[in-house]
């Protein structure tokens, strides 16, 4: 009964967090970002794929969006992640608990949710140099920017997808069980 209950508020914690970053205004929301950047689009929800674009979008939030988007990397944007990373671990190691598996197989699936996690400090970390250094452009690190967006996103869609996809198998294994020994 402990472990669900963890569970549970591991998942209410995290529905919580990325629910008031997407949707509440405050400093370093997405609300907040697209208030003080002119509409702005974050390099982390859409990534753009050349130099180029990247301070292209740089040079169209302006001082107060750069600004903005600085304090978020180092607060919201690592809030975020290690919300929802106690709840992506969590349901992985409940799906796995229902399938045999090697051990090798159980810590690389355990493993995405960290994966994550990392790639998103990551990010974070080269647009925080980005802008930092900007007007000065590092071409070379936004070259990288986009790649590790789609990494990320990757890591974090598996570590929700596949323990998702297992439980959903052994609920519909357990219910057709039940079916034919009716």
């Amino acid at each position: 009964m402990r472990n669900h209950t963890i569970f549970v508020f591991a998942l209410v914690w995290a529905i919580l967090v990325v629910f008031a970053v997407h949707f509440l205004e405050f400093p370093g929301s997405v609300p907040n970002f697209r208030a003080v950047s002119g509409g702005g689009m974050l390099l982390d929800a859409t990534p753009a794929f050349t130099p180029e674009a990247i301070y292209q979008r740089l040079t169209a939030y302006g001082e107060v969006g750069r600004r903005n988007y600085s304090f978020r990397n180092v607060t919201v944007d690592i809030l975020l992640p290690l919300s929802v990373l106690p709840f992506l671990f969590l349901l992985m190691f409940r799906a796995l608990a229902l399938v045999p598996q090697r051990r090798f197989v159980r810590a690389l699936l355990c493993s995405l949710p960290f994966a994550y996690v990392t790639f998103d400090f990551v990010e974070n970390a080269t647009i925080l140099s980005l802008l930092a250094n900007y007007p000065n452009r590092l071409d070379g690190l936004a070259r990288t920017l986009p790649y590790t967006t789609i990494i990320k996103r990757a890591m974090s869609l598996l570590a929700l997808a596949i323990p998702l996809g297992l439980l959903g198998f052994q609920f519909v294994r357990t219910r057709l069980a039940k079916k034919t020994h009716a």
